[in-house]
């Protein structure tokens, strides 16, 4: 591997391996588009994509560490070599110059004694070498990467008077080499003589050794990391799908009690109809025999009399105590629709014409919104436009001092929704879940059997309703929306409707 220092490194036959910031950057960018795809997958996707992303992110700062501390150990060598191959200039340039062939292959053979040192060798620029740490290598060609240096070679070191280092096959061995040319201060050089190569050739096997510790060091510490992060993933997928199975029961109990409820109205309306047929006879007859004579008796007192008026009132009385009857007859008789395709549309339109100039005298403002092309419902419009009338009838009542009456219509998952929105009085929390049982009235006046009526149609068109509901305050009006979804018509009972038409 070749290390670099604050001067250069030269690549020479055996191949380095380096990393780049751009690289880095790169790899960064794809493990963050991968997160981001990862996280519209369902959860046992994205948890294996995070895995793989933690295994990736493991790896790259695993090699970034052990590329930075080999490069730091290099960097020691390389300063060891340049200091040792200053003093020897050093000493050579405080010798006597005269002697300086002799002292400078004894410093050599001496500087070759010194732990951690394989040779030292000067060469010429053409790879001769003129001194050696062995005396028997003067004279021969310096080798490295397994064959002499030429021309070629020599050109590739490129050495000049900065030190420079590598990993490379030299002398017959793998060492840590320094060289930089050499000045050893002569001055009865020629102009333009060529400068002499200092090599020195440091014993790789501290440096591998303490590569070797450091790898193992840091491969354990990404696994140990790489393990913990999978655990955590493996706990994080578990505990979502523990909140998903808490969110599916909380789900499943919701739907229990909702059909327990159904079940107790279901049961109360029951009780209701039995009631009803059971005493609607018996009632209505004395009824019809009241009202006769009270008419009988009015028309014998003069016009404008108290007693007159006193037979008109219990006139008016029988007939809404009769109406009162009819509509439970009706609550607990099983109810005759027959749904077709239908546009409802229309059946607001007509709606909005039988309660338009009562609005108006409340002061109320009807707004209808509805697609241009608003797809067709399963409904009987008959029955569906009394639902719909019942609700418009009791959003008035809530708007006493004027406001606005919104119907819309929308199409969402395959089902047409009916809105009937008002900004009257509100309804209260606590009075929510009643407001469908027979009877629960919260107004003076009523029987408290409308809604119940509207629930029951929705019903026999396989339909839901619900309710929203903000309490007027003194700061702000109140709000109430009920949607009436209902089965979106399908293009074969479309198609039997044309041709039956």
């Amino acid at each position: 591997m070749n290390m670099e220092n604050t001067t250069s490194e030269k690549k020479v036959p055996e191949p380095a391996r380096s990393g780049s910031a751009s690289t880095a950057q790169a790899d960064t960018a794809k493990i963050s588009q991968a997160a981001y795809v990862a996280a519209r997958t369902p959860l046992g996707l994205l948890l294996g994509g995070a895995a793989v992303v933690l295994a990736l992110m493991v790896t790259l700062l695993t090699l970034i560490s052990i590329d930075r501390s080999e490069a730091a150990m290099a960097r020691l060598l390389a300063e060891k070599g340049s200091s040792l191959i200053i003093a020897f200039e050093s000493i050579l340039r405080s010798g006597m110059r005269s002697e300086a062939g002799v002292r400078l292959q004894v410093l050599l053979e001496e500087m070759a004694d010194s732990p951690g040192i394989v040779f030292v060798a000067v060469t010429m620029p053409d790879g001769t070498i003129v001194a050696h740490s062995n005396p028997a290598r003067l004279g021969e060609i310096l080798q490295v990467g397994g064959r002499e240096a030429d021309d070629s070679i020599m050109h590739e070191l490129a050495p000049d008077m900065l030190p420079h280092w590598g990993i490379m096959r030299m002398e017959g061995r793998r060492v840590f080499a320094v060289y930089r040319q050499f000045s050893p201060g002569m001055r009865d050089l020629p102009r333009g003589f060529p400068l002499p190569v200092i090599f020195l050739g440091l014993d790789l096997s501290p440096f591998e050794i303490t590569r070797s510790q450091n790898r193992d060091y840091v491969a354990m510490l990404a696994a140990v990391t790489l393990l913990v992060g999978l655990a955590c993933l493996v706990a994080l997928y578990y505990a979502e799908r523990a909140r998903e199975s808490r969110q599916r029961q909380r789900m499943a109990e919701g739907k229990v009690r909702r059909l327990e409820e159904e079940v107790r109205r279901k049961e109360k309306l029951a009780a209701v109809g039995n009631l009803a047929a059971g005493v609607a006879h018996e009632i209505r007859n004395p009824l019809s025999s009241i009202k006769g004579y009270a008419t009988y008796f009015g028309q014998r007192f003069p016009e404008g009399s108290e007693d007159r008026e006193a037979a008109n009132v219990m006139v008016h009385e029988v007939d809404r105590l009769n109406r009162v009857i009819m509509d439970l007859i009706g609550l607990s008789r099983p109810s005759d629709v027959s749904p077709h395709p239908a546009d409802l549309k229309l059946v607001v339109d007509h709606v909005t014409r039988l309660v338009h100039q009562d609005a108006e005298k409340r002061g109320v403002k009807i707004v209808c919104r509805a697609p241009k092309r608003v797809p067709l419902a399963m409904a009987d419009p008959e029955r569906m436009g009394q639902a719909l009338l019942n609700l418009c009838l009791n959003a008035l009542d809530a708007m006493p001092e004027g406001g606005q009456l919104t119907l819309a219509i929308v199409e969402r998952k395959g089902r047409v929704c009916l809105m009937v929105r008002d900004n009257g009085t509100g309804i209260e929390p606590a009075q929510l879940p009643h407001i469908f049982d027979p009877y629960f009235t919260t107004k003076g006046q009523g029987t408290g059997l409308g809604l119940a009526m509207v629930h029951k149609i929705v019903e026999a068109h396989d339909g839901e309703i619900s309710v929203v509901s903000r309490p007027a305050q003194a700061s702000r009006r109140g709000e109430t929306t009920f949607s009436i979804w209902l089965p979106r018509a399908a293009q074969d009972d479309v198609a039997k409707a044309k041709r039956a038409d």
